[in-house]
This record gives structure tokens, C-alpha cells and sequence, in this order.
């Protein structure tokens, strides 16, 4: 044990030196650099403020505050960090090296001013690292563990005179140096850490909050280039306790099934760009979400071999900053259920010269299906005359296929289609397509994507 001390002593005090030296021009003599390669590492840091307040008969103290960091530092691969792009929440107050419309965001690059520090590892793979972070104004060191082949690195906080005291666990990602808009389109599995990043956040990744996210994240169907996506969230707040609202009132149900949409305000990928993103995630009143209306901020960042994984924190609510970090960690996920639509074909007949026609729309998929408005287009003689459930033609949306929410049934709705007109017969046949405008993802047997149409539109014939 006296061992041991002496060695974290002379730990200490070489971080001492290590963060007030200035850039090392190569490894300090004896020891490496290589672990951390040149080129950019995606970085998580989690922990709780020094917490020196007396518990009484509650111990240990039940009220921690929590606090973290997540972005991306540059090594030279010669034991220096140049450059980085790091969020941080410190005493509930996010600190960013950027803001979009308000909200707490990543620069989109790495640079010099907002990031540098030291790091240098042994022959036995074991160093330290610290990182000194200008937005935030803290100093942090750690003493680090490289895995085998150099993919990751984790580490812990080393209070060294003049770095940051508090409790803290880093970890490092390696990730692919080619960063593309590919990366963010998926399926992804989202799970919040339950007791990391902040116990001061809002409603959506508090530390104290259990949230899990189903998303899916792709090409808007009508541009073809516009990333957005949606999903749904199993929420449990807190036991129903929202201490940012009501302090000792239980405002909504323990547990919550909430479905969303997003909008990415920001995504940084390309030569130059840093892998990184913010969305803007909307929830809807399907599965009766008490929550519906409320809107989240939430900024990403890619790691691994080949960028599929992503570390994710809301940092901002209904466009205002988030009180703190929860970070979650998401990766690709097997979601294969799709929406399904039908084309319409009407045909007329002395016994019946008005038909109809009633299709059904379903939803097999995490997110739910939306659209502004059902038209049809180019047959006059054809009109929406009824439907079911959210099949509204003056818009609707569909909920998300959840199994807690409706089991082994898919979501559905009916549309009924009917000639209204004289002129659709077997000579003179009407040929045309039923909409759905603004549709915000792709349906089966639909067109639109990348087609340049305002919706998802599907075959209509009255003859």
C-alpha cells in the first residue's frame, strides 16, 4: 500500500508539471506518444462535484451533482493534444465552443483555442493525460489505461495542485478520420447513462432519469439530401418527480412511452468537420404523452472504427440551455419495420357508377409517420370522401410501432377514395397519384425520395 502511494504521489506531481509546462516539442525521455495516434479521438469525461456538505442520518449524501464533458481532441501523436471541440457542464452550466439559435453546440472543428493539453503513456500502456478546456476554464488530468490495440483509453481524474479536483472518469474513443453524412444515417439504440453527466438536467437526460430512445435517422423522402429522423423514448422521470418543475410534486406517471420527431439544426461532417452534430428531437401526443409539445436539444459525436457509434447529450431545452449534461451512448441498432401504403384504382359500371375505394395505411416502424396534408392529383373526378383514426387529410400522424403501446398490432388508419365525378370512365380514364404532403419518411410502395415532389405519393386510376 505504501507502494501504491508513493506511486500516485509521483503521479501527481508529474501532472503538476505537466499541465503548467508548455507543449512538449517530442515525449518527454523514456516515455510514448504513439498511443494516442495522430488525428482526432472522440472523448467522454463523467463524475460529481466534490461533494463536502454533512448527511445527517442520510448517508452518503443523497444529492450529488454531476457533472461531464464529451467532444473531440487532436493528438500529433507526440504526446501533445493541439486542438479540440469539447461541451462540458460544470455547477449545472453548460460551457460550449459554439451556440445554434441559443443552444449549447460543438464548433464543428477542432481549434487550438478551445482545446489543448499534454499525455504521454509507459511501455506497460499506462499515462496520463490532461486536457485544459477554454470554454469551461478547467484544467483536467487523469491518470489513463490504453485497451489492447489502442482502441479505447479510460482513465480516472488525478487532483494535481492545479487541475480540477472533482471525481472524474475519462474515457477515450478511436474513430475513423473520414467523416461523411453516412455516418449519421441509421438506426440507433440511445441509452442515457443513469447516474453520469448531471442530476441538474431538464426533462429529457437528467442523471437521475432512465431513458432509452429507438432512432432512426435518414434522407428527407421529398429532397433526397436533408438529414431528419424521429423515433420513440422510454422515459421513466424520475419516478414521476420532475425536480426542475415542482420540487416535491409528482406532475406525470412514472414511466412514459414518448414518440418524436427531429430536425438536425447542425451537422458537421466532411474533409475539415469533425463528426459532429445537433438536433432538435419534437414530442407528439401519441401513446397520450403528457409531454407533447416540449422539444429537446441534443448534440452528438461519432467514435469507432468506423464512426458507428455515437456519444449523445442534450444541451438544450425548447431552445434554451440545458442546467447540465446526461450522456448517453448510442449505437447502430436492427430496426427493419417500414410503412406501408397502397395505390387506389376505381372502376365505374352501370350498377355502380360512383366506386370506392378504401386503403389502409400502417406503421411498422420506431418513428412515426406525420404528413400536412392527403391530395389527389390529376384526376378531378376523384375525392377523399372519408377516413379512420389519424388518416386525417388536413394532416396526421401516425404513431410509432412500440409493443408496449399495442403489442404484436402495427398503428393503422383508412383513407376511402370514391368517383364523385361523370367524366372517369373506360374510354377517357383518369390517371393520376394520391399524396401524402410532407411525409417525413418513406412509405412502401410510395415514390418521392430524392424525387423532388412535396410528399410520398402513390399510384390512382379511375376509369
Amino acid at each position: 500500500m505504501k507502494r501504491n502511494f508513493s506511486l500516485l504521489t509521483l503521479a501527481a506531481a508529474g501532472l503538476w508539471l505537466l499541465a503548467s509546462a508548455p507543449a512538449f516539442a517530442t515525449c518527454p525521455t523514456g516515455l510514448s506518444g504513439t498511443q494516442l495516434a495522430a488525428g482526432l479521438w472522440t472523448i467522454k469525461i463523467e463524475g460529481f462535484a466534490t461533494d463536502t456538505a454533512t448527511c445527517g442520518t442520510s448517508c452518503p449524501d443523497p444529492t450529488p451533482v454531476g457533472e461531464g464533458c464529451f467532444g473531440v481532441i487532436q493528438s500529433d501523436g507526440a504526446c501533445d493534444i493541439t486542438a479540440g471541440d469539447v461541451i462540458c457542464a460544470f455547477n449545472n452550466t453548460i460551457t460550449s465552443p459554439a451556440t445554434v439559435s441559443g443552444v449549447p453546440a460543438f464548433a464543428g472543428t477542432v481549434s487550438g483555442s478551445h482545446d489543448v493539453g499534454q499525455y504521454s503513456f509507459n511501455s506497460n500502456n499506462t499515462g496520463t493525460l490532461t486536457l485544459v478546456d477554454t470554454p469551461s476554464g478547467k484544467t483536467l488530468s487523469f491518470g489513463v489505461i490504453a485497451a489492447l490495440g489502442n482502441a479505447s483509453m479510460s482513465g480516472a481524474s488525478i487532483y494535481s495542485g492545479s487541475s480540477f479536483a472533482d471525481p472524474l472518469i475519462l474515457t477515450v474513443q478511436k474513430r475513423d478520420q473520414t467523416i461523411s453524412q453516412s455516418q449519421f444515417i441509421s438506426a440507433s439504440s440511445v441509452t442515457f447513462d443513469p447516474a453520469g453527466g448531471s442530476a441538474g438536467g431538464n426533462g429529457l437526460g437528467r442523471g437521475f432519469d432512465a431513458i432509452a430512445v429507438a432512432n432512426e435517422q435518414h434522407l428527407d423522402p421529398e429532397t433526397g439530401t436533408t438529414l431528419e429522423g424521429g423515433g420513440t423514448i422510454f422515459f421513466n422521470v424520475d419516478g414521476g418527480y420532475d425536480s426542475d418543475i415542482a420540487p416535491t410534486v409528482k406532475l406525470i406517471p412514472s414511466s412514459l412511452i414518448v414518440d418524436f420527431h427531429t430536425t438536425v439544426l447542425q451537422s458537421n461532417t466532411g474533409a475539415g468537420q469533425d463528426g459532429t452534430e445537433l438536433t432538435s428531437a419534437s414530442l407528439n401526443a401519441d401513446y397520450s404523452d403528457p409531454l407533447a409539445g416540449a422539444a429537446f436539444q441534443t448534440a452528438a459525436v461519432l467514435y469507432g472504427a468506423t464512426n458507428s457509434s455515437a456519444y449523445v447529450a442534450t444541451t438544450g431545452s425548447a431552445g434554451a440551455p440545458a442546467h447540465g449534461l446526461a450522456i448517453a451512448n448510442s449505437t447502430k441498432a436492427i430496426m427493419a419495420g417500414s410503412d406501408q401504403g397502397a395505390g387506389v384504382v376505381l372502376v365505374a359500371s352501370g350498377a355502380n357508377p360512383h366506386p370506392t375505394k378504401t386503403i389502409t395505411l400502417t406503421n411498422g416502424s420506431t418513428e412515426p409517420l406525420d404528413w400536412t396534408a392527403i391530395t389527389v392529383n390529376g384526376a378531378p373526378d376523384v375525392t377523399i370522401t372519408g377516413f379512420t383514426g389519424a388518416c386525417n387529410p388536413a394532416g396526421g400522424d401516425l404513431s410509432a410501432w412500440n409493443p408496449l403501446a399495442s403489442g404484436p398490432v402495427k398503428p393503422t388508419c383508412t383513407i376511402t377514395f370514391t368517383d364523385s365525378g361523370a367524366t372517369c370512365t373506360s374510354g377517357s380514364p383518369e390517371v393520376g397519384t394520391w399524396e401524402l404532403v410532407g411525409a417525413d419518411h418513406a412509405v412502401i410502395t410510395g415514390t418521392g425520395v430524392g424525387g423532388g415532389s412535396p410528399g410520398v405519393t402513390f399510384s390512382l386510376k379511375c376509369s
